[in-house]
């Protein structure tokens, strides 16, 4: 197993706990791609691909299931029936991440191997080159699925979260939360 290095330290060695955790909202937020990253890597592999409104459209599509689906009376059936919708997306993205990180190891190490050839000469540089490209290929890819798969999931578990709490579902306003942030639920409230 190789090791891997928190970053800005030398002497800090990250255990990977997504390998041993269970699958949840508080592991998948701690390692789902950041999304800046993610755009730089769709637009440096010319991934054409809309990421923006995954996470708004994958909350509608539940809480519109919820409304269709999911017992309506509040209490342990509808929590468990909440739950057990939540629980598989979660395990997906979060293995989709694990794959991604997975994948983006392997392209560093072929680079790696690749920048080294290329310093000692020889002729074996043209498949190296192709090896080192076909692993950032696959590992950009990887990031986009694991990207949209914590994105899906996540907007998932805010409709589920509303719905467990009682509360009536409204889609995601960012202008609302922004000012809920800087200025407090009395903004939202009129007040």
């Amino acid at each position: 197993m190789p090791f891997e290095l928190l970053p800005g330290t030398t002497n800090v060695l990250r255990f990977p706990l997504e390998r041993r955790v269970e699958p949840s909202l508080d592991l998948l937020c701690e390692i789902a791609p950041d999304s800046r990253e993610v755009d730089l890597v769709a637009e440096a592999f010319d991934l054409n691909c809309s990421l923006g409104e995954l996470r708004r459209e994958a909350d509608f599509a539940m809480a519109e299931h919820i409304l269709n689906n999911a017992p309506p009376e509040m209490g342990l059936r509808r929590r468990l029936a909440l739950d057990a919708l939540l629980r598989p997306l979660l395990a997906h993205a979060v293995a989709a991440c694990r794959q991604a990180h997975q994948a983006t190891e392997k392209a560093q190490a072929a680079s790696q191997r690749l920048a080294t050839a290329e310093t000692e000469g020889g002729y074996w540089i043209p498949p190296l080159k192709d090896d080192a490209m076909a692993k950032a290929n696959e590992a950009a890819r990887l990031l986009i699925e694991a990207h949209i798969a914590s994105e899906e999931a996540k907007g998932a578990a805010r409709a589920i979260r509303i719905a467990k709490s009682g509360e009536e579902w409204s889609p995601f306003d960012l202008r609302a939360e922004e000012q809920a942030l800087f200025f407090g639920d009395a903004v939202l409230a009129g007040g």
